[in-house]
Parts: C-alpha cells; sequence; structure tokens
C-alpha cells in the first residue's frame, strides 16, 4: 500500500515538474533550435543522475535490459524530445503537452502487438475517447488575430507521441524483467539518448558546440537551467520510480495530468486557454483513465 502510494505521488509530481518546465522551455525555445535544446538539458541533467547514483552507492551491470533501456531512450529522448521541442515552438506549451495524450493509447496498442498484452473492448473504447479529445482541441479554429494551428506543430507533436509511446513499452519491457533501479534507468536512458544527440548536432554544423555555448552566455540561464532540473532530471527520476512501483498504465495516466496543470499557470500568468481546450483536455485525460484504470 506505502508503495503504491510512492508510485501515484511520484507520478503526479513529475506531472506537474514536467507543466511547468515546459513553459520555461518555451520561453528559452527562441534561442536554440529543437535539438540545440535537447542537447542541452542533456548534457546538464545526464551528470545530475550520475552523481545521485553514485551518492546512493549504486551499480551498473551490463546486461541485455540496460541495452535495450538506452535504445528505449534514444527512441524516446533523442528523436521524440527533439519532436515535442519542434512541435512546443510551432504550437506553445498548451497544444504541444496535449498532444501528448496520443501516447498512452499508442502505448496500449504496441503493447498489444509486441508483449501480447490485449486489449479489452473498455480498453478499445478509451483510446478512442483519448483520440477524440485530441481531436476536439487540434481541430478548434484559431480566434481572430491569432495564427492557425500550425500542421507541421501538430505532426511533430504526434512523432514525440509516437517516440514516447515506443520508449514506454521497451523501458517498461526491462523493469519488469530486470531489476534495475530507477535512478540508473534514468541515467541510461538519457545518457544514450544525449550522446546520439551530440554525434548529430556536432555532424549538423561547423562550430555547433561554440555557437551553444555563445548562446548560453548571451541569455538569462534561469528559465533554462530551472527547465532541465524539473523537467529532465527530477520528472524523469520519478517517472522511473513510478513505474517500479505501481502498475505501469496508471503511471502514464498519472503523468498525462500534466496538461492540467497549465491551467493555474496560464491563468497566474493571464493568458487565455479557450473552454474547447480545457474540455478536449478532459475528454481525453478521462479516455486515458478508461483505458488504464
Amino acid at each position: 500500500m506505502i508503495s503504491e502510494t510512492i508510485g501515484q505521488m511520484a507520478a503526479l509530481l513529475a506531472a506537474s515538474f514536467w507543466a511547468v518546465a515546459t513553459v520555461l522551455y518555451h520561453r528559452a525555445g527562441s534561442h536554440f533550435s529543437p535539438l540545440q535544446m535537447n542537447l542541452v538539458k542533456g548534457v546538464i541533467a545526464t551528470p545530475l543522475l550520475l552523481i545521485v547514483s553514485l551518492l546512493l552507492g549504486n551499480s551498473l551491470t551490463l546486461t541485455s535490459g540496460l541495452w535495450l533501456l538506452a535504445l528505449s531512450g534514444v527512441i524516446g529522448i533523442t528523436i521524440g524530445d527533439s519532436c515535442h521541442f519542434a512541435a512546443l515552438r510551432r504550437l506553445g506549451p498548451w497544444h504541444a503537452m496535449l498532444l501528448e495524450y496520443l501516447a498512452p493509447p499508442l502505448a496500449a496498442f504496441m503493447a498489444w502487438v509486441f508483449l501480447a498484452d490485449g486489449l479489452t473492448a473498455i480498453e478499445v473504447a478509451g483510446a478512442v475517447i483519448t483520440l477524440s479529445g485530441v481531436l476536439v482541441v487540434v481541430t478548434e479554429k484559431a480566434p481572430d488575430k491569432q495564427p492557425a494551428l500550425s500542421l507541421a506543430g501538430i505532426l511533430f507533436g504526434c512523432g514525440a507521441a509516437v517516440c514516447q509511446a515506443s520508449g514506454l513499452v521497451m523501458a517498461f519491457s526491462v523493469l519488469q524483467t530486470e531489476s534495475v533501479n530507477a535512478i540508473d534507468a534514468a541515467f541510461v536512458r538519457l545518457a544514450a539518448g544525449s550522446v546520439l544527440l551530440a554525434i548529430i548536432v556536432g555532424l549538423s554544423q561547423r562550430k555547433a558546440y561554440g555557437a551553444i555555448v555563445s548562446q548560453l552566455r548571451s541569455i538569462n540561464p534561469l528559465p533554462l537551467l530551472g527547465a532541465i532540473v524539473f523537467g529532465t532530471f527530477l520528472a524523469i527520476w520519478l517517472q522511473q520510480i513510478s513505474i517500479a512501483n505501481i502498475n505501469p498504465g496508471l503511471t502514464q495516466t498519472l503523468l498525462s495530468t500534466a496538461p492540467l496543470f497549465l491551467i493555474p499557470i496560464s491563468l497566474l500568468k493571464k493568458q487565455k486557454i479557450t473552454p474547447r481546450s480545457v474540455i478536449g483536455a478532459l475528454i481525453s485525460l478521462a479516455g486515458i483513465a478508461i483505458l488504464f484504470l
């Protein structure tokens, strides 16, 4: 009972931290490309996870499971987070996060296909309701003097959801079959994703790393550092703690409450959120709950 409570609280805290981080990432996103932003967060957060792991006295053993965790990091972090940052730049925090509601039903479908975890009629209904809520939001007509939702942004957001779901299923399969500490699992995924990102960014242009350092020196780093600490270091760690203590489906359901935490944040910032967007978010959240609970 205590472990379930820990898992539930960890997932809700991760969702709230990711909501705060998304707002901060959006604020810093105009200064970096999606790949650069993704690399910066990985370079800062990966050592933090390693330091915490060492302080806790953990030790990693090279097994086939860890290699699968690394691959899940490449898919979910290298590709998925880059797509998310691209969507964030084009859609803003609210709509970019709402598209992540696609991840739970996609994860359920992938688990059915690859892990032989069958879907019941109720679970299919939950997936349909989730998708309906997303469609309610992304098909909304833009108010006067506001740009319509970017098609490229929607595609990037959908791509992020697909990668998140793929990485989620792979990570779940490892955590269910092997004894891996939560902080170590988070470190392996983030380190693998960041190493590949460093290679891609380095090959993409000359003096790429120098350009990133120069850009970091020219801006106020506090919002970006806050986003990395809350959204990458703490949120990923809490996600792995939740997965280790409760059903993966419940973890994903609770993580999917992140857009709802944006409502009070946006109201405090005096930003407008349409009733249709709120209704769409609630419909999707209800679908996720039906899908997994």
